[in-house]
């Protein structure tokens, strides 16, 4: 893809709907896709922030986005931008329960240059299916441009007869390895992933729409939990990680791998990854191959296969055939030699997990959040494990911790924080190395807030580190916005 150029930049804010709208002036260099979520095309990536309970016009968990521009600094609460479906030229209407903004993912998806953004609303009511519409769901793609996110289309919901929660899960990715990038939609009611094929205008269909039936999860009456994209065997094709449970065999909290999953002529269920609830794809050791890491914050239970005490992560090494079977997979805890704290029950350590390059050595890092996390004597307060890749796998003998309580880290470690509930790795100031994303939803009563903590050669450093909470960033905090309950970038 062809590089932009950085140019500086100046912001103005004005009052739009009841919330804060950033505006950034036209960048003055021809666009082209370097970053996936750099969304006014300046070079650096940009966050989406999700605050799913934000109150609008009125409307209780109507939902909002924040997106938090990138810059040589990193992000600054100053360079913000509220998105909600009151916001001019954004589809539908903020209604109650609507949940705008409880998944993002960004994307390239008309192909000029731009990242753009597909927002998730699962609890939107719509026409769609044979019964009233409630909760059916809804995903709408705001456009990226020089001035930022700029208006919106709501995408067409496929054919189905009863839809809930569409769009409660989304991912992009390449899926065809055609050069465009691809969104991936999952919902609560059917197995079946749905594609949008990248296209080159602002269409309902984007360059067409596909799906398949995840057979791995036959009886689910809870759909499809969560998907994750990244090329596992190199071929140059993103593949798809997709999570739920299997009821009719009670397996539960299932990753399983697609290998080209929107090439009808190329798609392969690459089987069972392991289990987990969260997921992220990166090239840990630098094979060329990238690395499946699940996050599982469940405790044992009697109902529940592959759980840990306080929760784990496990790491699949990819391979030319997709999961490496001549390497085992890689089970990582808590009282794993040279992590960081202990396991102890309600951790939740793999609630959230992100891969990333931190400092600038080419091998994918991991950030795992652990949001029930005890600090001292304040409980649920949460942290953040950083464990470094390595020609070997993940170093765990180099991880290091981080939570309100550390030294350089805005705030203070307090009870039910829930610090690390959403994480992620972006390179927000654009130095070639990814910054790590940190939120904590529940935050002084569940306003919620945003932490930033660069990347550098010796890994994460404190220096420069920047906090701020949702009121900050332009939202209402009159119910529980819960801003930074989820992240990407």
């Amino acid at each position: 893809m062809r590089k932009r150029l950085r140019v500086a930049i100046a912001t103005s804010a004005t009052m739009a709907g009841g919330l804060l709208t950033v505006t950034v002036p036209p960048a003055t260099a021809a666009p082209a896709a370097t970053h996936a979520s750099d969304f006014n095309g300046d070079g650096y990536d940009d966050l989406a922030v999700s605050a799913p309970g934000t109150v609008v016009n009125g409307h209780n968990q109507a939902g909002a986005v924040v997106v938090t521009f990138g810059s040589a600094n990193g992000v600054k609460s100053s360079r913000t931008q509220v998105v909600t479906q009151s916001s001019s030229g954004v589809p539908g209407a903020s209604e109650v329960g609507d949940g705008f903004g409880s998944t993002t993912a960004s994307g390239d998806f008309n192909s000029d240059g731009y990242a753009d953004l597909a927002v998730g609303a699962p609890g939107e009511d719509t026409s769609a299916g044979l019964g009233t519409g409630e909760n059916s769901g809804a995903v709408t793609v705001l456009w990226g441009g020089s001035t930022g996110l700029s208006g919106g289309t709501a995408l067409e919901i496929p054919p189905m007869n009863y839809p809930k929660g569409y769009g409660h899960v989304l991912t992009s990715g390449d899926f065809d390895g055609n050069g465009r990038d691809d969104l991936a939609v999952g919902q609560r009611s059917y197995n079946y992933v749905f594609f949008y094929k990248g296209g080159t205008v602002k269409s309902s269909k984007l360059g067409g729409r596909n799906g398949f039936e995840d057979t791995s999860l036959t009886e689910s009456s809870t759909g499809i939990s969560s998907l994750t994209a990244g090329d596992v065997n190199g071929d140059g094709t993103d593949d798809l990680v997709v999570g739920g449970d299997n009821n009719d065999t009670r397996e539960y909290f299932k990753q399983s791998l697609y290998l080209a999953p929107l090439d009808l002529n190329r798609r392969t269920y690459a089987g069972e990854v392991s289990h987990g609830e969260a997921a992220a794809v990166g090239d840990v050791d630098g094979d060329g191959y990238a690395d499946i890491v699940t996050g599982f914050r469940w405790d044992p239970r009697s109902w529940i296969e592959g759980a840990s005490l306080g929760g784990n992560v496990t790491l699949t090494y990819g391979s030319a055939d997709g999961p490496d079977t001549s390497r085992p997979a890689v089970t990582i805890t808590q009282d794993s030699a040279g992590v960081p704290g202990a396991s102890e029950e309600g951790d939740e350590f793999g609630s959230s997990v992100t891969l990333g390059d931190i400092n600038g050595d080419g091998l994918a890092d991991l950030a795992v959040g652990s949001r029930y996390e005890s600090v001292g004597t304040a409980e649920y307060t949460g942290s953040v494990t950083v464990i470094p890749g390595a020609v070997g796998g993940l170093a765990t003998g180099a991880a290091y911790a981080y939570n309100q309580g550390s030294p350089g880290v805005p705030g203070a470690a307090e009870a039910g924080d829930y610090f690390g509930a959403a994480v992620a790795l972006a390179d927000t100031s654009g130095d070639g190395r990814a910054d790590l994303a940190v939120g904590a939803n529940s935050e002084n009563n569940m306003d919620g807030a945003v932490w930033s903590l660069k990347g550098a050669a010796s890994g994460l450093t404190t220096t420069g580190a920047v906090s701020f909470g949702a009121g900050t960033a332009g939202l209402p905090t009159d119910e529980w916005p819960e801003f930074g309950v989820a992240i990407s970038g």
